[in-house]
């Protein structure tokens, strides 16, 4: 704790004095955190389909395929996109406001930079800032909350837990004691008081609040080019030095701890018992503690960046590339859910842990507790790199907290949307980085990227695959060499080109390129882009309107809601195999289900008597009516049937557009209505790029008389006439609510 005030003390003195232009962003943190918070709103970047596609090795497409949620041809050849088929835009700054690190001790297993700054002046700038948010905390601490995020109760104590950990840090990365890393630190502050002008041409902007990722950068790169870096020049000269300021200090060196510490061993030892254990030499000898983060800040201090430029890449990036070896377990535990869920009809809403408790065999659940675990895990030290760096960009919110078994289920089951990205793109992150290490390392042997493997056959072998303290640490031991001089201290010395070879031939060297075609991927049957469906069917056979009669009596007979999902069930079934292989439209729906499809045991014989008098070419209005009728059930069930469904389209009408609605509703063909405003909702809101091609501020009207149209259905005549223009594409969901009730009141 004294050691923390003095820092803070120091951070105060420089940042109250210092006429350094760069101290401005840590002045405002100290003394106006008000100034510092930043509000920013997001616009979401999407492909040409809504869905985010990513192209593997290079970048640039060199194969076609299609889309897995809406089948559109995707990719290129020869580096040439398709029509339509756009870059995804990763430049966007898509890193959080505020301070985001969360607790503490997260940080013990969370990564480094993702900047290109070493690891020692990257925690070096976080201590700064660290240190004056905690002034921050002591002058406004209700300014500084709203800069942390999740909030805090205590941010004082949150802010002195980061401080210690940002030194733990630097004496892991440095190999020096705590003593010496506190001095180092004081160094730098020191050096912020020097003249700006000494530094002619460094600030071409002002810095103020730091509030685009652009400028944080530009400020980061400048205190660590003009401040951090000079400082870490012969750092173990200037702490030789500093050492034998504090020993000829007389205000302090008259301390016996200190004269111990900093003073001439001989001067008391001979004072001391001649067989005591303290004449050891290994008592006056502490060598350093080897470590990945020290062999990086070597790297660094002998500006060997460029002559071993794949171990400092590696270093840069070890802390995650030693998470790419759970991949096969992630890969096995989405493979094991996409079996279990694939096609069913519903989003299975539970947590993680209700899920693990579910009915299964010891061995199973042993085997799913194990790999749910590992994913958990990876994803907790991976989630801040998803949230900034990933190529698949997940929307706001997904990144900010760690997942636990309480989570919920949809976060591990790996979909093209919703929840189900997180899986997907942390499967997506760990194939990438492999491959950015094995390309390097092609190029660097001159090898070709040839030797490639899907997902689906990834194993142990293929990934770059180690253990820090097993096969990491030795391998830098075992090329480090020791020299001491009389009367001086033992010194290391790396042999770094050698490392390097090593690292290369024993854990890079031989890996084959993973192809990002083939994640497994969870598609819910209300996923299906209906629309392409539909289409196919229609090409197969020709397809027309049911009766009334024939919808009465359906409507009669499946009365509860289990009945009605048996029925859209069954034909979802029937359409998928029917836009397949087609069939004689004129065969009753009953014959194809028990003759063709063999499926008569397995179907519920309520559903298979009210289908009886239904044809094959009726099955694409069979499913406008089943759909529109569960959507029905669910809402006397009190639940909401459009769940799913953009926000924006879910604005309420006014009690003026509800009258308006109402005396339209009473001249009109109601069911048609309720049917084909349901199919519309369905099957163009709910798009992942809906808000671009129906804008909410259009009329209702305009939208749905131009889809009728293109159907030839009778009721665009009826709307173009009738139906209030007042009513606007917003109020889509509440409208078609609106016309269920009156249908419900109508029958009642």
């Amino acid at each position: 704790d004294g050691a923390l005030i003095e820092m803070a003390v120091h951070t105060a003195a420089v940042l109250l004095c210092g006429q350094n232009p760069i101290l401005q962003p840590l002045r405002n943190l100290a003394f106006r955190p008000c100034t510092m918070e930043v509000k920013r709103f997001n616009s979401d970047s999407k492909c040409p389909n809504g869905h985010p596609c990513t192209v593997g090795e290079c970048g640039r497409p060199m194969e076609t395929s299609r889309c897995l949620d809406c089948g559109v041809p995707v990719g290129g050849e020869q580096h040439k996109a398709l029509p339509g088929f756009q870059e995804f835009r990763t430049n966007e700054d898509r890193t959080q406001t505020g301070h985001i690190l969360g607790d503490a001790r997260h940080r013990k297993t969370m990564g480094m930079s993702d900047r290109a700054m070493s690891p020692v002046v990257f925690v070096l700038i976080r201590l700064l800032t660290h240190l004056a948010m905690l002034l921050g905390a002591t002058k406004n601490p209700q300014s500084l909350q709203n800069i942390i995020k999740p909030s805090v109760s205590n941010p004082v104590s949150f802010l002195q837990q980061h401080i210690q950990e940002d030194l733990a840090q630097l004496t892991r990365i440095l190999g020096k004691s705590v003593d010496e890393t506190i001095n180092m630190l004081h160094l730098v502050l020191s050096s912020l008081l020097k003249d700006a002008h000494q530094h002619p041409g460094q600030w071409p902007v002002q810095f103020d609040v730091l509030s685009t990722k652009e400028k944080r950068n530009k400020w980061e790169e400048i205190v660590a080019s003009t401040i951090i870096v000079p400082q870490l020049e012969d750092l173990d000269k200037k702490l030789l030095k500093l050492n034998r300021q504090i020993q000829e200090d007389e205000r302090i060196s008259s301390n016996p701890v200190v004269k111990i510490v900093y003073g001439d061993p001989v001067t008391f030892l001979s004072q001391l018992p001649k067989d005591s254990h303290i004449h050891h030499s290994k008592m006056w000898s502490c060598r350093k503690r080897i470590s990945v983060e020290n062999l990086g800040h070597v790297v660094q201090q002998k500006n060997a960046k460029d002559t071993v430029p794949l171990l400092w890449k590696f270093l840069q990036k070890e802390t995650e590339l030693r998470l790419v070896k759970f991949l096969p377990e992630i890969l096995a535990l989405q493979r094991d859910l996409v079996r279990r869920f694939q096609n069913t009809a519903d989003v299975k809403h539970c947590s993680i842990r209700d899920f693990l408790n579910e009915p299964l065999s010891d061995v199973m659940r042993d085997l799913l507790q194990r790999r749910v675990n590992v994913f958990l895990s990876v994803w907790n030290k991976l989630r801040s790199s998803l949230d900034t760096n990933g190529e698949i960009k997940l929307p706001k919110g997904y990144c900010d907290a760690d997942l636990t078994l309480d989570s919920k289920l949809e976060v591990l089951l790996p979909r093209r949307q919703g929840l189900g990205l997180c899986s997907t793109a942390l499967a997506s992150y760990l194939i990438s980085l492999h491959n950015e290490f094995i390309h390097l390392v092609n190029k660097h042997v001159k090898e070709d990227d040839r030797y490639l493997i899907s997902p689906s056959e990834v194993a142990d072998l293929h990934l770059i695959s180690y253990e820090v303290e097993r096969d990491l640490i030795p391998l830098i031991l075992s090329n480090c060499q020791y020299s001491m001089e009389k009367g001086g201290e033992t010194l290391q010395d790396f042999d770094l080109e050698r490392i390097q070879q090593q690292v290369i031939s024993k854990f890079l060297q031989g890996k084959p390129l993973i192809t990002l075609t083939g994640i497994p991927t969870l598609v819910y049957r209300h996923d299906r882009n209906y629309e392409q469906l539909f289409n196919d069917v229609r090409n197969k056979l020709d397809q027309s309107a049911l009766p009334s009669s024939v919808m009465n009596m359906i409507s009669g007979e499946l009365q509860s809601y289990s009945d009605v999902c048996d029925a859209l069930s069954i034909t979802e079934i029937t359409l998928g195999f029917l836009a397949m292989a087609g069939e004689n439209a004129e065969m009753l729906l009953t014959d194809y289900i028990e003759k063709v499809l063999q499926m008569g045991d397995q179907t519920n014989p309520h559903v298979l008597q009210a289908f009886r008098r239904c044809y094959l070419k009726h099955n694409i209005a069979l499913w406008q009516l089943l759909s529109t009728h569960k959507s029905e059930q669910l809402l006397r069930l009190k639940r909401d049937p459009f769940v799913d469904i953009n926000t924006v389209y879910k604005a309420e009408l006014s009690p003026e557009t509800a009258k308006l609605l109402n005396t339209f509703l009473v001249h009109s063909r109601l069911e048609t209505f309720l049917q084909e405003l349901h199919e519309m909702i369905i099957l163009k809101l709910r798009r992942v790029q809906a808000v671009d091609e129906f804008r909410p501020t259009w009329s209702l009207k305009e939208s749905l008389v131009p889809y009728l149209d293109a159907k030839g259905s009778e009721l665009a005549t009826e709307l173009e006439e009738m139906f209030p223009d007042e009513i606007l594409l917003s109020h889509a969901t509440a409208t078609w609510k609106a016309a269920a009730l009156f249908k419900r009141e109508c029958r009642e």
